[in-house]
This record gives C-alpha cells, structure tokens and sequence, in this order.
C-alpha cells in the first residue's frame, strides 16, 4: 500500500513497513529513543532493537511515513483473536504534525478493521502530545481514558512498616506462582475501570498472556525480580497481593503492576507491597521508580502521592469498539 499526500509544499507517502528495511527506520527510532529518555527516564533502545528486527524479519505490520522520500515516523500494530493493538506511532520532532500521527493511525486502523476483522483495538501511545483534546480517528467508535505517568525518588524515601506486615506472609517472584498471579489479576481487576482499558484482565487466560509478556518482552522494561512478590494472608493462607517491578534504564525501575484482591482491601496490604519494592530498587541503586496509573482511580493515586510519587505526564489509553 502507497498513499500520497502534499502538505505545507511537502510530498508526504505512506507505505508499509515490509518495504523497508529496519535500518531506514534508524535514525528516527533514536530520535525517538532519546524522547523517552528526556521525558520518562526510560531506555527505549531494547524495544526499537526489536522493531528493526522485526522489520527485517518482515514480521512487523505496519506503516512508514515519508517526507520529501524520507522516513519521518512509523507505526505499528499487533492483531490477534479479533483483538487489535497500537503498539506505536512516532513522527519526528520536524515533520510532527496531528495530520501525519492520524495518517498512520488512519492505515493502522482501517487495516485491523477491513482486513484483520478485529472487534476492538487498544492503544497507550505515551509520546503523541495532546492526548486528550487532539482530533482522532473513528471518534464514533472510541473511548479515552485519562492516565498518569508518576515518578519516586530516592532522595525522599523514610517509608516505615505497617500492621499489615503481621498479617502477612511475602513471597519473593517466582516463576511457578505465574498462574497464581493471572488468577489474582483476574479477580482484583473484575469491574475495575483498568479492565476496560486492557482486557486482558477480564479473564485468567488474558492475565496469563500479561504476565508473560512482562516477564518476557522488554516494553515495560527488564524484568526485576527482586521488586516482585506474592502476598499472602496469614489467617487463611491464600494470594492477597501481588506486584511486579522491571528496570527501563540505568538507576530507574518501574512498577509494572500492582493489585490488591477485593476481599483484603484496607488492610494496607498495597501500601507494604510498594514499601517493599521501593526498598528493594533503592538497594540496588536506582534513584528512581515510575509507574503509570488511570487518572480516575483516586484511591490508588492518594496511596502513590502518599509514598511521595510525584505527578510527571498525562497521556490517553484509546478504546476502539463496536466494529
């Protein structure tokens, strides 16, 4: 597919990413490598390694735009059991209008829905400005959810235990408690806003395929042991808790995820979970730790500022439905 478009005296093409190589998407995957190094502390070098790979391989659907011949942005999308993902879209600082970003959420989209046939699409795309009051594509079919990008550091760490620790037994990460987590994420999530932004937590299967991909992929950053852990309650021995922590750059962590089950909330049990884990990454010498949360969950958002976060970068997650 080829599409061509002049704006503001520029010749602009879309084609598809099997055209190219992942080298002619080099310079603009540093560019944008060193956007989420100045915004969010994060290395993204380990995931555009593997969209240049993958576009070697072929293996990478999606769309190049070009300016004047040259590569200005790309995006790129994932379709699987009629379910579509947004896994990026980026264009460069110089060539960065809302125009070209829709232009490849544009292809993006009308390929997952004519030809992959996908019921809903997903997408958290942390570096596209203007969330929430940008123009959008399929507006009638899209809802947007506000989320928050938060940052701890070190320097203001002084976080003592609480009771919940005499109620508690806490279990270091271990990779045979995976299904023991999809079944916990599965639960604490059931009616919960998160779920109907990523539905892989509506089922067991779907937590299943999150854990996995967290523990596997470095999109939410190298997996960190130390950082994760299993609660359990002491009364009746079963999962109350979990969370989950990755390394996206050089003395920064993440918390990848962390829930409480229904039953065991107000305990304080999510208050010692990231306790816990803010120890540990300050132990191994990170100077900071991130985390993302929905703007609308209030209670978790007071228990993080509470921690000393600190609110950093608003950006959307994009529910497409109804196809």
């Amino acid at each position: 597919m080829s599409v061509t478009f002049l704006s503001a005296a520029q010749q602009t093409e879309l084609i598809e990413l099997r055209h190219i190589s992942g080298s002619d998407l080099r310079p603009m995957l540093w560019e944008e490598a060193e956007s989420w190094r100045e915004m969010l502390d994060w290395d993204f070098t380990p995931s555009a390694d593997l969209v240049m790979k993958f576009v070697d391989l072929q293996s990478l659907s999606g769309y190049a735009v070009l300016v004047n011949g040259r590569i200005a942005g790309y995006s790129y999308f994932l379709a699987e059991d009629r379910k579509g993902l947004v896994g990026d879209i980026y264009v460069m600082k110089q060539h960065r209008t809302f125009s070209r970003e829709n232009s490849l959420l544009q292809a993006v989209m009308d390929e997952l829905v004519n030809i992959c046939a996908v019921r809903r699409v997903e997408s958290q795309l942390m570096m596209l400005d203007s969330p929430l009051s940008r123009p959008m594509v399929y507006e009638n079919r899209i809802r947007e959810f506000r989320r928050t990008f938060m940052v701890w550091e070190r320097d203001i760490w002084g976080h003592g235990g609480t009771k919940a620790e005499d109620l508690l037994l806490f279990e270091s990460w271990r990779e045979e408690r995976q299904e023991e987590a999809a079944q916990m994420i599965a639960h604490s999530y059931r009616g919960h806003i998160d779920s109907q932004i990523n539905d892989q937590y509506q089922s067991i299967p779907g937590a299943r395929r999150f854990v996995g991909n967290i523990i596997q992929y470095p999109g939410c950053g190298r997996f960190f042991g130390p950082a994760s852990c299993i609660a359990f309650r002491k009364d009746n021995g079963l999962p109350c808790g979990l969370i989950l922590g990755s390394l996206v750059s050089e003395g920064v962590g993440h918390i990848t995820q962390i829930c409480v089950t229904p039953e065991s909330r107000g305990m304080g049990i999510g208050y010692e979970l990231l306790r816990r884990a803010l120890r540990e990454f300050a132990e191994f010498g990170c100077r900071k730790v991130s985390l993302t949360v929905t703007s609308a969950n209030n209670s978790a958002i007071r228990l993080y500022e509470r921690m000393g976060f600190r609110r950093v970068r608003e950006f959307a997650a994009h529910v497409w439905t109804g196809f």
